[in-house]
């Protein structure tokens, strides 16, 4: 495996920021925007203006409730559910225990190549696209990879969770709009696990609560409702920021990265005074405002470098899991510009950060595309092969057949038993580029027939999907589940 990081910033930069951060959650605080929150945050000792819902935190009580907190969590996720590298190492970066794509992230939308066109998705959508994560080995969680508008929105999360568990036996997350929903999905988590009340408090499916914080320095209503209601069950947390340079925080990525701690940190030392015992992590998306069109651009080394940073201040400085995500690009369709950004994101984080293998994701996240996601498991094969690194052993180093070979007078490597037996270990192979001969095209012709490659590619792979078949028991206790949320939350 590949060693070593590019650092971002010194030790003493990194105290520079932890000091402005303090200053920021001393002097301005953080808003949150729930009474009873407020008042359990008075209760132990935060000073609290109900008037203005503004917390301010003394520098001596962050910095114990982090200390706290440090190491305790160490599993590194992709996106946000699946734990795809069991412990973030000191100096290194975050590396897959094995080849694994992120897949599904509630997309309202899905790109149609056939028709060349974003359409809303349906619950055939929805259906295939779970088949095709069963079809992809390199997928082991798959996470609700559509919101469905036929459903009302209150309890359309119940709804995709019924869903992903009746097709696959790899569920991931869904996401969580509400406290209600979230007491229905612990319980419908708890059948996913089989009662395993431990992987249900670290790597739960189903269950994602994610605070994601409102740049400039808020957690919102929702959020704070949803933050209550976690912190009584106990599940792990994650804080999320997803600041935009020069529109939500500062344009520098310095500034970036304070106001984007500073609302993960007084959310952390908040929760932490409640529950000390859930386990806290953290998670940022940096956008840059493109100043002629005010249209988000996640593709940019401001917003990967302010990641990065976030990534390494709370690596070294606090000892706490932060998680980046290089699905976000703001490509609309599939093709040369999605890739050519994707993979620029994916690099600059993998160099700094961790090696974030997504799928298919268009539009800033509102867009899927199987298309897409064709070209990505390519792609992420090929660099997770890189940063896996280099094995040197005795069936590498191949010293008989070096020495058998010799000047290649009676045989050459290709036809020599060590690679026919290992050449599928070490070459990368791909359905989807043309790596054959030259010949004389149209480029706008070998571009078109990429994307119809990958297309044809995903469709067989719905088509051919092994078939999930849920045990009838679960089967029943997931229907009478979602009935009664449904009727709880919706009356009646």
């Amino acid at each position: 495996m590949i060693n070593g990081m590019l650092k971002i910033a010194e030790d003493k930069d990194l105290d520079t920021l932890h000091e402005a951060i303090l200053t920021v959650l001393q002097n301005t605080g953080m808003r949150f925007e729930s009474r009873s929150l407020l008042a359990s945050l008075a209760e132990r000792g935060l000073e609290v203006d109900f008037d203005k819902r503004v917390v301010r935190f003394a520098p001596h009580i962050v910095e114990k409730q982090i200390e706290a907190q440090a190491n305790r969590y160490k599993m590194v996720r992709s996106s946000l559910w699946h734990p795809f590298c069991k412990q973030q190492k000191k100096d290194d970066i975050s590396v897959p225990d094995e080849f694994s794509c992120d897949y599904g992230h509630g997309a309202p939308s899905i790109y149609d190549y056939t028709a060349k066109a974003v359409r809303k998705p349906g619950l055939q959508d929805q259906v295939d696209m779970i088949k095709l994560g069963n079809a992809l080995d390199c997928v082991k969680a798959i996470c609700a990879p559509f919101i469905l508008d036929e459903f009302d929105p209150r309890v359309e999360p119940l709804e995709s969770a019924k869903i992903l568990l009746e097709n696959t036996g790899k569920p991931g997350w869904v996401g969580t709009y509400s406290a209600k929903q979230l007491v229905y999905l612990g319980e419908l988590a708890r059948i996913a696990v089989d009662g395993d009340e431990e992987r249900l408090r670290t790597g739960p499916p189903l269950v994602v609560t994610v605070m994601c914080t409102t740049s400039p320095l808020r957690l919102d209503k929702r959020s704070c409702e949803v933050l209550e209601e976690a912190l009584k069950h106990g599940y792990p947390i994650n804080f999320s920021s997803m600041p935009i340079l020069g529109s939500t925080t500062p344009v520098a990525p310095a500034g970036t990265a304070v106001v984007a701690a500073a609302e993960i940190i007084g959310g952390i030392t908040a929760a932490s005074l409640i529950n000390p015992d859930a386990y806290y992590y953290s998670a940022s998306i940096s956008a840059q405002m493109d100043m002629k069109t005010t249209q988000l651009n996640y593709s940019t080394p401001s917003a990967t470098l302010a990641d990065a940073l976030l990534n390494q201040l709370f690596r070294y400085k606090y000892g706490i899991v932060h998680n980046i995500d290089a699905a976000y690009i703001e490509c609309k369709q599939p093709g040369i510009q999605s890739s050519t950004l994707r993979m620029y994101r994916q690099l600059t984080l993998a160099g700094t950060a961790a090696v974030h293998l997504p799928l298919g994701m268009l539009d800033n996240g509102a867009t899927f595309s199987p298309t897409q996601a064709m070209i990505d498991c390519d792609i992420n094969y090929a660099i997770y092969e890189f940063y896996n690194g280099v094995q040197i052993n005795e069936n590498t180093l191949a010293l008989d057949a070096i020495n058998e070979i010799a000047f290649g007078e009676d045989m050459i490597y290709l036809e020599h038993e060590h690679t026919l037996n290992n050449f599928r270990q070490h070459m990368w192979e791909t359905d989807i580029f043309d790596r054959g001969y030259s010949v004389s095209s149209d480029p706008a012709d070998e571009d078109r027939k990429l994307l119809e490659r990958a297309d044809e590619k995903w469709r067989s792979l719905v088509q051919n999907a092994p078939i999930y078949v849920l045990d009838k028991h679960k089967q029943r206790e997931i229907d009478r589940i979602v009935q009664v949320g449904k009727k709880d939350i919706l009356g009646g």
